[in-house]
């Protein structure tokens, strides 16, 4: 496992807040400045767990549910981060940072998974 990737450098609760605060409908959205920040982060998040979750795969038996969940999430995050920003609308760029919130919540999730089953 590659450092970047560790379990113990990554703070999944930070990178899940920095979600939060785009998903849930209740919080107060970040301004337009500070949209354009949690975005550059939330894209930093994705740069982060998509090798924490791919170094895990190696341990995995291939015929295995989990591991192909994880594969489809990661391929749609490596998706996400090769899409381009929106240069248009405020709409379009909360639309597109909503869209990474999700793609983190989802590698987290599948982190959890991979972390759970305790293969070696």
């Amino acid at each position: 496992m590659s450092s970047a990737a560790s379990p113990a450098r990554l703070n999944t609760g930070r990178m899940l807040a920095d979600a939060e605060q785009l998903l849930d409908s209740t919080a107060d959205g970040p301004s337009h400045d500070g949209l354009h920040e949690l975005t550059l982060r939330l894209r930093g998040h994705i740069m982060q767990l998509i090798p924490a979750v791919t170094d895990r795969f190696s341990s995995w038996p291939r015929n295995d549910d989990t591991l192909a969940q994880a594969m489809a999430g990661t391929g749609r995050a490596q998706r996400q981060l090769a899409a381009d920003p929106p240069d248009g609308s405020l709409t379009q760029a909360v639309a597109y940072a909503q869209r990474l919130a999700r793609t983190v919540v989802e590698l987290t999730q599948h982190l959890a998974r991979l972390d759970q089953a305790g293969y070696p």
